[in-house]
């Protein structure tokens, strides 16, 4: 297999469309280029669902990131294959006065599911230190484990000192870090996906049915938000967000925020503003022809090559220009009916925008001309 456009003339026309368009469709108003102005996070990141970046400000300084330890902490309980309906030994927690605590007591005996629930709702301290101890049997060694699973995921900016977030010396990551560790918590365990989006839970502390609320303040009143940590020390707030509209899936976090409200103004910002900018492009459509290729059992008939299904590529603010690459089996190479022949993929300034995957449809009628003036970005190898 070869890769690349090899008709000169298609890639000197697809260069001169693409210079004459890509400037409009990248182009916004001045303002949404500048970048989203934040009113209080010192640091703030953007992703897409791929990891891609669309803003950042100080992603790699390392800040404590409270409560949206809890998240971790669900991971690794979870990665235990311990049953969520196993009943867990409450063990009494001094965790200082002004910590957010459910008040569990000894005696109760809360599912792991509960106390998993507490935790990630309402952001329950009592409940993340019982987690570690009835998975791990101590503190110490549920955090080695919360490290090890940081380590696993790449993030190398982090580091754990317990699994409820409490302000602790050693105990820090940074936006970037926290947006990773979003995407994988929502995408590989559905547990914590549906949690995070829950508004309230009810468990059974001290003898007493007693219900918590979500922390989560855009629940319900920003469209789209999917969670999925709130976190707060002494005079720094953060959030771990992600948010969904129209097929298109976003992550932030923000840290460093004077007051609650404030990161979650400033969470909203950064989602209002890449919502406002993003753009898809029509990259290839279905009834597109964009090769002939001979059909495998009949050589007297041919198959056209085409776009499996319509296809867009994402195109994001200041992201730079949108380019391809396409790579297709040799072209006088027989195919069956609908076997795969290649894939172009699309970047946008490196940057994953999107992919087209092209299969062989046998067609008993005759195959159209490929025109390249309608499909100038699709290059054969000889």
């Amino acid at each position: 297999m070869t890769s690349g456009p090899k008709v000169p003339f298609a890639v000197a026309l697809v260069a001169c469309l693409l210079a004459l368009l890509l400037p409009q469709l990248a182009r916004g108003d001045e303002d949404s280029l500048s970048g989203p102005v934040l009113s209080e996070a010192q640091c703030a990141i953007v992703e897409d669902s791929a990891g891609n970046v669309l803003y950042e400000k100080n992603a790699d300084k390392q800040m404590p990131m409270a409560s949206i330890t809890k998240v971790m902490t669900a991971m690794v309980a979870l990665d235990s294959g311990i049953d969520l309906d196993t009943r867990c030994q409450i063990h009494a927690t001094n965790l200082g006065a002004d910590s957010q605590t459910a008040g569990f007591v000894e005696g109760d005996t809360p599912t792991l599911r509960e106390l998993l629930r507490v935790m990630l709702v309402y952001s329950a301290n009592d409940a993340a230190e019982n987690v570690a101890l009835n998975v791990a049997g101590s503190e110490d060694a549920f955090v080695e484990l919360m490290n090890e699973k940081a380590q696993e995921l790449g993030m190398t900016s982090t580091h754990f000192v317990n699994p409820h977030g409490l302000d602790e010396d050693g105990h820090y990551s940074t936006v970037s870090d926290l947006a990773l560790m979003g995407r994988v918590a929502l995408s590989e365990y559905p547990f914590i996906a549906s949690t995070v989006h829950t508004h309230s839970v009810t468990v059974s502390v001290a003898g007493t049915q007693k219900t918590f609320y979500s922390t989560d303040e855009l629940l319900g009143t920003y469209r789209g938000i999917r969670g999925i940590k709130t976190g707060y020390v002494a005079g720094s707030a953060a959030f771990l967000g992600a948010c969904q509209r129209n097929g298109v899936e976003l992550f932030t976090c923000v840290l460093g925020a004077q007051t609650s409200s404030g990161r979650f103004a400033d969470t909203a910002t950064l989602l209002d503003w890449a919502y406002a900018n993003f753009k898809r492009v029509s990259v290839a459509s279905d009834s597109w022809v964009v090769g002939v290729r001979p059909y495998a059992y009949n050589f007297a008939m041919s198959c056209a090559v085409m776009p499996i299904g319509d296809e867009t590529a994402a195109m994001w603010p200041e992201g730079g220009s949108l380019s391809f690459s396409t790579t297709m089996l040799q072209r006088n190479l027989v195919v069956d009916n609908g076997q795969p022949v290649g894939s172009t993929t699309w970047t946008q300034d490196g940057r994953s925008a999107g992919s087209v995957h092209y299969a062989a449809r046998l067609s008993l009628a005759n195959i159209p001309r490929v025109n390249v003036f309608t499909l100038p970005l699709y290059g054969y190898a000889a």
